[in-house]
């Protein structure tokens, strides 16, 4: 329980700093891009898992290059729904977001011993 809040809040956390950190990611307004941080931890939380049972035979003949793609598409798709929130330069910001988004997942279910996920 306590790691998939923690999951959430670094979810949360991550748009923003991303906005500060990126030149290709621009916060418009820092309290919607941590809107848009919130709202990218419930669709990480809820949607994501959805698409990801969805899409894994055709995952298996892209070698998972496919959930890369549908996370970024996420990431640029949160950001468009959270106005005056955060701009991507092109798609490949949004992927970087992504990416970081992943990684700071990935190292909280490391610390907690969650690895499976």
């Amino acid at each position: 329980m306590f790691c998939g809040i923690l999951r959430f809040l670094v979810t949360a956390a991550a748009v923003p700093l991303c906005a500060q950190l990126m030149d290709g990611v621009r916060a418009v307004d820092m309290s919607n891009a941590i809107v848009l941080g919130l709202l990218l931890a419930v669709v990480y939380t809820v949607l994501r898992p959805l698409l990801r049972l969805l899409l894994k035979v055709v995952n298996f003949c892209t070698l998972g290059l496919l959930y890369v793609a549908v996370d970024a598409w996420l990431v640029w798709t949160a950001a468009a729904l959270v106005e005056n929130s955060v701009q991507f330069q092109n798609f490949w910001w949004a992927l970087a977001v992504a990416a970081v988004v992943n990684a700071a997942r990935m190292v909280i279910d490391a610390l907690s011993g969650d690895v499976r996920r």
